[in-house]
């Protein structure tokens, strides 16, 4: 299921931070607002994943006609940042590759510290909010 949140982005001398009302204490920021948006995106996936580990509750996103009312959004950028909320449940499946392109996986995956399945997982996420 895909989830909506809104982050505030604000200008600041090098760049832009964003904070997201349903996530307090939570915030990104960027050289560009382009580059503070992929950072929030990315930056939040990895909140909510932390979240589930934890056992705490995701928060239900606030409408964008609330968050606009918030004295704290005076003067932000509204940005719509698209997560696929995670299950918390892994499930194990069988795909086919090409052998050249799944090694190219497993040293990026090695060089990330990452297993592949958490790369394929978080190249698949990426993807999919980019469409």
């Amino acid at each position: 299921m895909v989830i909506e949140y809104i982050g505030l982005a604000e200008k600041v001398n090098d760049g832009y931070t964003v904070f997201f009302p349903d996530f307090p204490g939570f915030g990104s920021a960027g050289n560009s607002l382009e580059e503070a948006r992929k950072n929030a995106r990315e930056g939040l996936i990895a909140h909510i994943e932390l979240l589930i580990e934890d056992e705490q509750s995701i928060p239900q996103p606030t409408l964008l006609d609330n968050v606009v009312k918030l004295p704290d959004a005076k003067g932000s950028i509204p940005l719509i940042i698209s997560v696929i909320a995670p299950s918390g449940r892994a499930q194990r499946i069988n795909i086919t590759i090409d052998s050249a392109l799944l090694n190219a996986i497993d040293v990026a995956a090695h060089n990330q510290h990452k297993s592949r399945s958490a790369l394929l997982a978080e190249a698949a996420q990426k993807l999919i909010a980019e469409l």
